[in-house]
């Protein structure tokens, strides 16, 4: 008998061996050959693309890693790189287009402890605030911990006029670990230890956010030292974040808030009772070229702004979490699964923009007396007011040539006038190298350049460039309500009213422009057209 008898289908063993090549087939078939591919434009598509289909950012690398899956996107400015945003798995987990509040984390105990030398931030994210650390005068080395080896891999990928690579700098020590575990293990002290880990309702990272945790950020200061730490108000609810600033201020006694115009909070934290800075030794980060043009360009364009972003102090923070529990590893779902209330939030973080109190929270603060230079006291009203309207601009909408008013004409900064005609300080950066390739700026660029120039008070470059625009046809009626305002502020209310008239069909009454002819009329004589 040939041995090609021996095989058959009826024998069980037949069988079994065609069980196994069908098998074998459907996997082939059905194996999911594309899967990681779909994953990762699955969880980049919201931020590649708008609504309308347009192109928002572009994947520029992609890491799968041990656990998680790694995205940096790029979005482009008139074909220059402007931002970039971290992905880890499909959660924006950092970007670099708001750099002020990560910025703060560097600056803030920088302008308190000019001294400090050693340094701990956990958590790199895009390395902003590292950048910022290195900007600090005295500072000799910086411990960055992570716990992703591909967040540092991913540090080589920026590129553009406003990145740069901090992991390059020699007095960087780039340690990939858990944060917790690195205080738990490590004995040094540090001048100033900064987290901005993931939000605190993200998987994984409550525990970085209880009083334990900030227990063991105190015992790694130095004496004197301060530790800052991201409280995104904006991502919890109100019970839960005062859970978090109780547990804060139990560990840290000499605990206060601060923050820009958003509800991007930065607590603080001094172990010790700190010590008095001198107006001149708050001066030295401004007068640094390196430091004083980061701080302007994030929109701290003064010493005067950075005590205009007092909140509260420790004493604040015992009156309005009296009743409150807080955050601790026994209790972490004191922190719920349950959708913050934007609306709730809102009215929170408010009541702490208003300027005139918020004025004298901050001059009435035994803290701030204790640290801050009386010197500067004076003149701080003002830029509690600028703080209070754009944060009302940002939340609940403004009238943008009123904001535009009371910058130019009550204000010196710079920044704020950018940001109410949509630019800021990178925007404009790029928009003014771009044009400087080209006789005449691209048109792209103009309302960037029209908002630099107004930014420098250049009363006559805005005029002459929206005056361009118009003559190259592509003005729009919101330009036109500008450059009548422009007129009238320059002192040429003649050409205001001939600019009105010219224009007259295409403007309608409504509360705006019944506003605006008001406003140009009382301050300035204008005529309003019949």
């Amino acid at each position: 008998m040939s041995e090609r008898s021996n095989w058959s289908l009826r024998r069980p063993i037949g069988f079994i061996i065609a069980g196994l090549y069908a098998a074998l087939i459907l996997v082939i078939a059905l194996f999911p050959y594309h899967r990681a591919e779909k994953h990762f434009a699955h969880a980049s598509r919201p931020y590649e693309v708008d609504d309308q289909g347009h192109l928002l950012a572009r994947v520029v690398k992609k890491v799968e890693g041990i656990s998680d899956t790694y995205q940096l996107l790029r979005r482009d400015l008139f074909g220059e790189p402007y931002y970039y945003r971290l992905l880890t798995n499909a959660f924006s987990m950092s970007a670099t287009r708001n750099q002020r509040y990560m910025r703060l984390f560097a600056y803030l105990p920088l302008a308190f402890r000019p001294e400090s030398e050693d340094v701990l931030l956990i958590c790199y994210g895009c390395g902003v605030t590292a950048d910022a650390f290195l900007h600090g005068l005295h500072v000799k080395r910086m411990d960055v911990v992570d716990i992703s080896k591909e967040v540092f891999a991913l540090a080589d990928f920026y590129s553009g006029i406003n990145c740069s690579n901090p992991l390059r700098d020699p007095r960087v020590h780039a340690v990939v670990q858990d944060g917790r575990f690195f205080l738990q293990a490590s004995p040094r002290q540090y001048d100033i230890i900064s987290g901005e880990p993931p939000p605190p309702k993200v998987a994984g990272s409550v525990n970085l956010y209880t009083e334990e945790f900030f227990s063991l950020m105190n015992s790694r200061l130095k004496e004197g030292g301060i530790a800052t730490f991201w409280l995104p108000i904006n991502q919890l609810k109100v019970e839960e974040a005062k859970a978090i600033l109780r547990a804060f201020h139990n560990a840290f006694a000499n605990a206060s808030v601060w923050a820009s115009a958003d509800q991007e909070w930065i607590m603080m934290g001094t172990k010790g009772s700190g010590r008095s800075i001198t107006e001149e030794e708050i001066r030295q980060l401004w007068s640094d070229p390196n430091a004083g043009a980061d701080l302007r360009r994030i929109g701290i364009e003064v010493p005067q702004q950075l005590g205009a972003l007092f909140l509260m102090d420790g004493e604040e923070i015992d009156r309005i979490t009296h009743d409150v529990a807080p955050l601790t590893d026994i209790y972490p779902k004191r922190l719920t699964d349950e959708p913050w209330d934007d609306e709730a939030n809102h009215r929170f973080a408010s009541a702490y923009m208003e300027s005139l109190p918020a004025l004298q929270r901050f001059l009435h603060s035994s803290l701030v007396a204790a640290v801050w230079p009386e010197t500067l006291n004076a003149s701080m009203e003002s830029f509690f007011v600028v703080r209070e309207s754009r944060y009302l601009s940002g939340t609940i909408g403004s009238n943008k040539l009123a904001e535009l008013d009371l910058y130019l004409r009550h204000s010196g900064l710079r920044v704020p006038v950018l940001e109410v005609l949509g630019s800021d300080g990178f925007r404009l950066a790029i928009a003014e190298r771009v044009a400087k390739k080209s006789q005449t700026p691209p048109l792209e660029t103009m309302p960037d350049l029209i908002a630099g120039a107004l930014a420098q008070r250049n009363i006559d470059g805005a005029i002459r460039l929206l005056e361009s625009e118009k003559d190259r046809g592509v003005s729009n009626l919101n330009d036109t309500f500008l450059l009548t305002y422009l007129y009238c502020l320059n002192g040429s209310v003649e050409k205001a009213e001939a600019l009105v008239a010219t224009n007259a069909a295409g403007i309608k009454k409504d509360w705006f422009v019944d506003w605006l002819w008001g406003k140009l009329e009382n301050d300035f004589g204008f005529h309003p057209p019949r």
